[in-house]
């Protein structure tokens, strides 16, 4: 098989968000705020507080974070949840981002967390989670977490479960150019709904729950779209995550083919020369720092999205 170097060269703002401003929105729990709708259940064990657990001992920041009750540990048999609404400026963009720090200590057989997502004001939900449209790309995509404990990321899980190794940031972004199904398009919705989900089984595990705080809200502004689709089954990248260089492995002949690299911000960083063809190549990541990045291949083709992470 032949190999193909793909020599990486220092570029800027070449994504799909090249001319975008990017505005932000955050809440860190210290005032009140319309975005955070508890649900009014009797039983609902969500709190806005400070802390005062063995593990949830102290906020992300500040002294306030949402807790599933401040002080107890969790009950069995219980569903709680609380809704974070994104309002119409962070979602009539190209683009929405959507970030959160979370500590979790809960029974990893049973008990869970999970995120939703609804675009018609409640009436129904989506479990948020790495969503691809063949024809279209993808509507949804988690970034890798990353571990403020030890500096490392790992893959999102879409449900959280077990202990976390401290606070843990996830983060998730929304294309809004791209159709969600193939039956259904939604198009920069007036608001976003998001919904934590805390649920716990018929045991009693005496252990302490979720923990969400400093929830950040980016958007672009201005950005142009393009038309992708999705065969990013037809690519491989291996390793990745990866220290300094990776093998991209494609799984039938290219054309014409460039390489971009993104940031966590749509910012292009790296990318390649026009490829002739083949269907092997070696990524260079590294005068890149650690962390979350987008490839974005673009072929005779069309484009497609991978996602990588450099350790």
């Amino acid at each position: 098989m032949k190999t193909l170097l793909l020599p990486l060269i220092l570029f800027v703002f070449c994504s799909v968000t090249s001319n975008a401003q990017w505005a932000y929105d955050s809440v860190t729990f210290e005032q009140p705020t319309p975005k955070i709708v508890i649900n009014p259940s009797a039983n609902n064990l969500w709190q806005i507080g400070s802390p005062q657990k063995t593990f949830f001992n102290s906020a992300h920041t500040g002294a306030k974070a949402i807790v599933t009750d401040t002080i107890n540990n969790y009950p069995p048999n219980d569903t709680s949840s609380f809704t974070y609404i994104i309002h119409h400026a962070y979602t009539g963009s190209c683009a929405t981002c959507l970030e959160f720090w979370h500590k979790y200590d809960m029974d990893s057989i049973a008990d869970k967390g999970l995120v939703d997502a609804s675009y018609d004001g409640g009436n129904s939900w989506i479990t948020v989670k790495d969503t691809f449209v063949a024809g279209g790309g993808s509507i949804f995509q988690w970034d890798y977490d990353y571990h403020d404990a030890t500096g490392m990321y790992s893959p999102h899980s879409i449900v959280t479960s077990g202990k976390s190794d401290g606070w843990i940031k996830s983060r998730i972004c929304w294309q809004w150019w791209i159709a969600v199904e193939r039956d259904t398009i939604i198009t920069n919705p007036d608001s976003l709904m998001i919904r934590f989900t805390f649920i716990s089984d018929t045991i009693t595990h005496n252990k302490e729950g979720w923990m969400v705080d400093d929830i950040l809200t980016s958007a672009a502004q201005g950005c142009s779209g393009i038309n992708e689709y999705d065969k990013s089954e037809n690519v491989t990248i291996s390793p990745n995550p990866l220290i300094t260089t990776a093998t991209i492995t494609f799984s039938e002949e290219q054309k014409n083919t460039t390489i971009k690299i993104m940031n966590t911000l749509g910012e292009c960083v790296l990318t390649s020369p026009s490829l002739r063809g083949g269907r092997e190549g070696l990524l260079d990541l590294s005068t890149l720092s650690k962390g979350i990045y987008f490839l974005q291949i673009n072929n005779d083709k069309g484009t497609v999205n991978k996602k990588l992470i450099k350790q």
